[in-house]
């Protein structure tokens, strides 16, 4: 962390994480205490929506290289400073939409034009500044990707509170029905939202150097799958939930695609890094072969367990995820 302070980055991050606690604090603390009864219900159901999400980026992050201190970061990011400067830069995009579109225009269309923009273009900009800082150890896709991930779903967990927020105080018979209503809801159709949007643009930020047009493409999709999103579904229940379901499918079908390029990315790269002088330094020709795969690595385990027991395995597992944690820190 000492290091880390020594970096304009740093201090622009936290500077960003002031601003936005300055916002979040002075908008949404006094509605906080108005609907009290209505947040101790919906709070439990964003806190496991959340972690459900946060075991679901661990799991798809496998490049073995995992920045915890980066996740952490990101997501106070997301939650603090990219959600209190949207909330203010909001207000006054709104404001000039209404100006330019006037009304039905500005209802309908309002959230779908100024949310991507703005939400988007914030969260990205603390995951850059978090790559700035950690440019000694974030390097892979699958590493990125989920650094962004977590600053989306930082977001995500603040957003849904102003939600509940906002429906409790709406809810004329009950603040706890208005917050549950909106959390439920959101927690079943809304689950793959932000944190895919800013995974999607880390993952451009990841591969702006070496891959420019596939970076463009994935910042692109990160602020048209939010568009659509935002975009409005009609006045039929039937056909908005049609719309609903298929806008999920969509994403989740994105999020499965660019999921698998970065895995035989990540194979690809490792198939490389294994034959480096600096891959030479660290372990014999043999050993190093057994990295690209998880299928090589497991059939390296089962050989030292068939012939030299469990202990030797686990060992030779532990070494393996040393290997390629090393290999991305060194050859990147």
């Amino acid at each position: 962390m000492r290091a880390l302070m020594t970096t304009i980055s740093f201090w622009v991050f936290a500077a960003g994480l002031a601003c936005g606690g300055y916002v979040l604090v002075r908008d949404m603390v006094p509605r906080l205490a108005e609907s009290g009864a209505g947040i101790a219900a919906a709070l439990p159901i964003i806190v496991l929506a959340a972690a459900v999400i946060a075991v679901i980026i661990w799991a798809l992050d496998r490049s073995h290289a995992q920045i915890r201190s980066a996740w952490a970061l990101a997501f106070a990011w997301g939650a603090i400073g990219a959600c209190g400067l949207s909330l203010q830069i909001n207000g006054f995009a709104s404001d000039a939409v209404n100006d330019v579109l006037d009304d039905p225009g500005a209802t309908h269309w309002g959230a779908a034009l100024v949310g991507p923009l703005n939400e988007e273009t914030i969260k990205g900009a603390g995951v850059a500044l978090l790559l700035v800082m950690f440019r000694d150890r974030l390097h892979r896709p699958l590493q990125i990707f989920a650094v962004g991930a977590f600053a989306g779903l930082g977001f995500q967990v603040v957003e849904n509170l102003t939600y509940a927020i906002t429906f409790a105080l709406r809810d004329a018979q009950s603040d706890v029905a208005g917050a549950l209503t909106v959390t439920l809801l959101r927690a079943l159709f809304g689950f793959q939202s932000h944190w895919v949007y800013t995974g999607f643009f880390a993952l451009g930020l990841a591969l702006l150097r070496s891959r420019p047009a596939l970076a463009a493409l994935a910042v692109a999709l990160s602020y048209l799958m939010h568009f659509w999103w935002n975009a409005p579904s009609g006045d039929d229940p039937m056909v908005a939930l049609a719309l609903i379901l298929l806008k999920c499918a969509v994403t989740l079908t994105l999020l499965g695609g660019a999921w698998w390029w970065m895995i035989l990315e990540q194979r690809r790269w490792l198939q490389g890094a294994i034959t480096t002088p600096e891959a030479a330094e660290l372990a014999p020709p043999a050993e190093l072969a057994t990295l690209p795969t998880r299928a090589q690595r497991r059939a390296g385990e089962q050989y030292l367990r068939y012939y030299y027991g469990p202990a030797y395995a686990d060992v030779a597992h532990q070494r393996q995820l040393w290997l390629i944690r090393e290999l991305t820190y060194r050859v990147g």
